[in-house]
């Protein structure tokens, strides 16, 4: 090798290596200036500059989409967490900070400063597990969660995304959802009936005093105030409806053992053995006590053990459990019968939907009603692979 190639050697192995230790660093600044160079040199330090020039517009663009990517999620309201599987915190939005704890964690198990339970409560959720999540602040505050759970996978390395909602936004939303869905049930009840009578009634106004001329006969004069008149008392008959939803007497409350509760529930459901399905019941907290509207609660789990055994079930399973934190019980009607369609759980608590032929759709929303009144919640699911279906019952415990 001649002496000037031996340079051009020397120089171009130096560049090279500048440009991989930039590379490494991750500082994309460098950049050589080609005025005095020629030939060769001068080629390869411009394509030097080309692959740096790249690498630093890849990691502006990179940085643009991550800062976009930061400002979408903190303006997200749900709280996100993103751990590795030991439970060490990669990743928080600002609402992990601002609306959970007010500062920022390194592991999950830093968040007992809020709960001694918090943690094992996030542990103990699995991918397929939505549940809820609630403890006291160490100020008093009360807290509930809707939580899940999602696996996910960056460059090969597992994550686990925690997702938590706060209960009391989910049911706000949940509300307003429900009062539109009423308000349009209730227009189009109303109007499927004001409207014939409207109609009717504009008729009969023509023709009454010229009864000659117009051609109506007293028979057609009686179907058309029959008419009115039937319209008009399914219209009383469906405010009627609404009012047992919206008029659910405030519960008197009493203290009760749940072993008797339950009890007094199985004997409304006597078997005599030729029921087409079995009814389980597994009650793992017999000795607590209830406080509750006894007559009223009674009416919720008729209703959603008489849903259970109207499906195809071969089982209806009915439990009681207290959750982790010792502060709510957990009863839940679980049956086989075939599971909920997408329509069916997005109108399970609309007052007046039904699934059945004669049925008025006030059961559940009544159920929710009561529920709520008990400081309570009420959620349907589907489970066993969408083979069936599970209403839970969530109540203070006293």
């Amino acid at each position: 090798m001649g002496f000037w190639q031996n340079i051009f050697y020397n120089k171009s192995i130096h560049r090279l290596r500048q440009m991989l230790e930039a590379v490494r660093m991750r500082d994309f600044s460098l950049q050589y200036k080609l005025d005095n160079l020629t030939g060769e040199e001068r080629l390869m330090a411009a394509e030097i500059n080309s692959v740096i020039r790249e690498f630093r517009e890849t990691e502006h663009r990179h940085e643009g989409e991550l800062h976009l990517y930061e400002a979408l999620m903190s303006k997200v309201d749900a709280i996100l967490i993103a751990t590795d599987n030991n439970g060490h915190v990669k990743w928080m939005n600002s609402a992990a900070i601002e609306r959970l704890c007010g500062f920022r964690f390194e592991t999950i198990e830093h968040l007992a400063a809020l709960h001694s339970s918090l943690p094992e409560q996030l542990k103990q959720l699995n991918k397929k597990d939505s549940r809820l999540i609630s403890f006291t602040m160490p100020n008093g505050e009360e807290r509930q969660y809707a939580a899940s759970l999602t696996n996910i996978f960056i460059s090969g390395i597992p994550y686990r995304l925690y997702n938590l909602q706060s209960v009391a936004a989910i049911l706000i939303q949940s509300e307003i959802t429900a009062q539109q869905r009423l308000l349009r049930v209730l227009t189009h009840e109303i109007m499927n009936s004001l409207a014939p009578i409207a109609s009717l009634s504009d008729t009969l106004i023509e023709n009454i005093g010229h009864k000659e001329k117009s051609g109506v006969t007293d028979e057609e004069m009686h179907t058309a105030l029959s008419t009115i008149n039937r319209r008009a008392n399914g219209l009383m008959q469906f405010v009627q409806r609404y009012r047992r939803i919206s008029g659910i007497a405030t519960p008197v409350l009493q203290t009760i053992n749940l072993s008797s509760f339950i009890q007094g529930i199985k004997e409304l459901f006597p078997l005599t053995g030729n029921e087409p399905y079995r009814m389980i019941f597994d009650i793992k907290c017999s000795d607590r006590l209830l406080n509750i509207d006894r007559s009223q609660m009674e009416q919720v789990f008729i209703n959603l053990i008489k849903n259970a055994t109207e499906t195809k079930a071969a089982v209806i399973k009915v439990t009681a459990t207290v959750s982790d934190d010792k502060r709510w019980f957990i009863i839940a009607v679980e049956d086989d019968g075939g599971g909920l369609s997408d329509e069916v759980y997005e109108n399970l608590f609309t007052p007046f939907f039904s699934t059945k032929q004669n049925g008025e759709g006030i059961g559940l929303a009544v159920c929710r009603h009561i529920v709520a009144n008990h400081g309570g919640l009420i959620a349907a699911e589907c489970v066993n692979d969408g083979k069936g279906a599970r209403f839970t019952v969530r109540l203070p415990q006293k």
